[in-house]
């Protein structure tokens, strides 16, 4: 009964904190269509103007995680607060691995400090206080435990596998390499992941705001497929109809493939996917039975914006043949 009656005198008003990029824009779209206030608040503006096209969506400036001031001021008078600052592909308002823990000590005591009653952070599955301090998922489980101990809020951490959709780091580079030769290298390839579409991410992440069973709760987020990232990249090779050869590629050689960027030769790998998937990303939690829905199946997601237009209609053609449901069809 409490924790009913905490719900219903929760608030509107949401503010983002890191969610620029990829996570962020699908996590402030779906806080839009659920009818909330949001605030993006990030270091240039100027360069968001994309956001406010989402209803009830304003896009305000924090210099830096320094001013306590502008900090404070984001935080005062908000019901609920989104940190998504662990995504890395949030673009130029990436934090660098080295802030990261300081710019999250400084978000918890202002939280604390505006007495926030309701918190979101993004983790990710096989973020462990068990891995070193220096390893990127030991990095997040402290950021975890920053969040998980902001005093008076009810705070829900979200853990998950490797999110895919347009613009992700994995499946589009495999998409850009294919489209480049027939050859498609995979770093770190036999680490296991679950993959999830973005979309499902985010609706999950928002319906979970209001329910008071994850509140103080670590919650795993994963497809139902389990399989390599190797495996990933066939399916992606598959999807596309294409012929090439796909094999593992060294840790040295991702590295330095990574570091060259965009004057890479090999587009397949990057410094993010080195960074988050050294180890395993998957887990026994089911999605459907977490958050009352199923998730997207990889074909269907992958073939939106893998697949040619006109290679799209054949595949409705044989999805309906096959008497596929309707939502298959892309």
């Amino acid at each position: 009964m409490l924790e009913s009656t905490l719900v219903k005198k929760m608030g509107n008003k949401v503010s983002v904190f890191g969610g620029s990029g990829f996570v962020g824009h699908e996590v402030v779209k779906e806080l839009s269509k659920a009818g909330y206030e949001v605030t993006l608040w990030v270091r240039r503006p100027e360069r968001y103007r994309d956001f406010l096209l989402f209803s009830n969506t304003k896009v305000a400036k924090l210099s830096s995680f320094e001013d306590a001031e502008q900090l404070s001021a984001a935080v005062s008078g908000v019901d609920i607060v989104v940190n998504l600052t662990t995504d890395r592909l949030a673009g130029p308002e990436t934090i660098e691995e080295d802030d990261l823990i300081l710019v999250n000590q400084k978000l918890k005591s202002a939280m604390e400090t505006a007495g926030v009653t309701r918190v979101l952070s993004l983790s990710q599955l096989g973020a462990s206080s068990d891995q070193p301090a220096c390893d990127w998922t030991g990095l997040v489980a402290e950021v975890d435990g920053l969040m998980h101990g902001v005093i008076n809020a009810d705070v829900t951490i979200f853990k998950p596998s490797v999110l895919i959709g347009e613009k992700d780091d994995t499946t589009s580079r495999f998409i850009k390499q294919l489209n480049r030769m027939s050859v498609l290298m995979v770093a770190q390839s036999e680490t296991l992941v679950q993959p999830i579409w973005v979309n499902d991410f985010a609706t999950a992440f928002v319906s979970a705001i209001k329910n008071p069973s994850t509140f103080g709760q670590k919650i795993d987020v994963a497809g139902e497929e389990r399989m390599t990232l190797k495996s990933l990249a066939e399916l992606v090779m598959e999807i596309m109809q294409k012929e090439a050869v796909v094999f593992p590629m060294c840790r040295l050689n991702a590295t330095i493939m990574s570091k060259l960027g965009g004057l890479a030769p090999v587009v397949s790998v990057s410094k993010t996917q080195l960074q988050m998937l050294r180890h395993d990303m998957v887990t026994d939690v089911d999605f459907e039975t977490t958050f009352g829905f199923m998730p997207s199946s990889l074909e269907r997601v992958i073939s939106v914006y893998a697949v040619p237009h006109n290679m799209r209609e054949r595949y409705n053609f044989y999805r309906k043949e096959a008497g596929r449901d309707a939502e298959e069809l892309v």
